[in-house]
């Protein structure tokens, strides 16, 4: 009876103990389900983040993954398949890698993966890129240095030299003497004197229809002439694959500081004329940023004319205004009108000389510029470099100037524009630059900035072949 008795307090007490056991190893099974499931797709996102563009990281600093993956067409399938293949390569590394293994005890698997947000660069107009690019600079440079885009762009505006009149002036001023000596020239005979009465704004506006390259650079046959089908960029694209904006929490930067700081990261990555970028698709990229034309020698003399315009109305201001050279200018123009007979045209035909002045000056100040140094912005004495002597003939004295001087350089007006011209329109333009230089390099004929993502929130739905699932939910992004 003894023996008996514990026979039976064994196999009740051994039934009780296996429930217990079973159970805790179910839950143990539970929770490693859980705890692998987190580490998985934890790696699972870090590795969908370490798949950067190198070509965008090395020419641009920038980190995004090309949701493409060197393909056609990206799309944010690409980028769930590419988390869901690496959380099944680490739920189950035996059957990539020849690991010797037992019994799998949680057998897990991701049957699928959901982004329920992502952060593509073209998003907002571009704030996504915006954002990193000036994170880049505060990284690299900190938010210690002077905004002087601002200041130059600033000094534009102020002076009043953007909005100028200073053309409209001199074609009504050249409008109307030609009319009076036109008129005169009817009331005379074939023997009038002032028939044959060249102006010295005659001989310069011939140089003003040769064009302004031609003048301003020193060797024009050596300007870029690539051109680049922009209808293939993103600024000219109808439809572009939309994410969902920046991440929570992120705002676009702006203000002084926010757009000073992005400037100064599209003056460092983009190259000019004088300043090419190497194996670059638009020689001339800050050019093509302001105009945004297919061709870099259409970009580059559209720039040049708008420097020109500002150059020609601070110039024709300073002449009107030194006492010296308009006596020059008045003299000379007191000798023509004697000769036409016509004594009321001295006040016109002088102004007429002083614009033309003005532009021959400009169009040294562009050579300058181009040659890579400074102009004041304000003309003195000191620093003005066309004597009236050479009035005439100034195309041929354009490398003769004073060199070293203070003001503004071409990268100085090529920054102050990028400052006073619209952030979309510079941020749209900005990323052509950069697809139309990363299309040049192999396996990346079809690259988009539109199919770029910097963050995203994934949703993953786990099974286990134990009868478990699980949803996990991860935000990740480049910081």
């Amino acid at each position: 009876m003894k023996n008996g008795y514990i026979t039976v307090y064994l196999s009740l007490v051994t039934g009780i103990l296996l429930s217990l056991m079973l159970t805790v190893t179910e839950g143990v099974r539970m929770h490693t389900i859980r705890a692998q499931t987190e580490c998985v797709m934890d790696m699972a996102m870090d590795s969908a983040l370490a798949e950067y563009h190198r070509e965008l990281l090395e020419q641009y600093d920038l980190f995004f993954i090309d949701m493409s993956y060197g393909g056609d067409s990206p799309s944010f399938a690409n980028v769930e398949e590419h988390i869901r293949g690496y959380m099944n390569m680490n739920f189950q590394p035996f059957q990539v890698f020849d690991i010797p293994v037992g019994k799998d005890l949680t057998a897990v698997s991701a049957d699928e993966v959901i982004l329920l947000k992502a952060a593509v660069a073209s998003d907002d107009g571009g704030a996504v890129l915006k954002r990193q690019a000036v994170d880049y600079v505060k990284d690299r440079w900190g938010l210690s240095f002077l905004n002087q885009d601002a200041v130059n762009a600033e000094a534009l505006e102020n002076s009043g030299y953007l909005e100028s009149d200073v053309e409209q002036r001199r074609t009504e001023t050249e409008r109307q003497v030609k009319e009076r000596i036109l008129q005169r020239q009817q009331e005379e005979d074939e023997e009038w004197e002032g028939q044959n009465v060249e102006l010295p704004s005659d001989v310069v506006n011939q140089a003003r229809g040769e064009g302004i390259l031609g003048l301003a650079a020193s060797r024009p046959g050596e300007l870029s002439r690539t051109s680049i089908p922009v209808q293939t960029l993103l600024s000219h694209r109808d439809s572009l694959l939309q994410g969902t904006g920046l991440p929570e929490g992120e705002s676009k930067p702006s203000g002084i500081a926010g757009n000073g700081l992005f400037l100064y990261y599209i003056m460092e990555k983009c190259g000019s004329y004088g300043e090419e970028k190497e194996h670059a698709a638009f020689s001339y990229q800050i050019e093509y940023i302001l105009e945004g034309e297919g061709n870099d020698l259409d970009n580059l003399r559209r720039v040049a004319n708008k420097i020109l315009l500002i150059r020609e109305a601070a110039n024709a201001a300073y002449l009107f205004m030194d006492g010296t050279k308009k006596a020059q200018a008045e003299g000379t123009a007191s000798l023509i009108c004697s000769i036409l007979m016509l004594p009321e045209l001295i006040e016109p035909v002088t102004a007429l000389i002083l614009f033309a002045w003005a532009y021959a000056e400009s169009v040294r100040d562009l050579r300058i510029l181009f040659d890579g140094e400074r102009v004041p912005l304000i003309k003195t004495a000191e620093s003005w470099n066309t004597p009236y002597s050479q009035l005439l003939t100034f195309r041929g004295h354009l490398s003769e100037y004073k060199k070293g001087q203070s003001g503004m350089s071409y990268r100085d007006y090529l920054g102050a524009f990028l400052y006073l011209q619209s952030e979309e329109t510079t941020l749209s333009r900005l990323m052509d630059v950069m697809e139309a230089d990363i299309r040049m390099t192999p396996g990346n004929e079809a690259f988009r900035m539109d199919g770029c993502m910097d963050a995203m929130t994934a949703q993953a739905a786990v099974e286990s072949g134990y009868g478990r699932s699980f949803q996990i939910t991860r935000a990740y992004r480049y910081e």
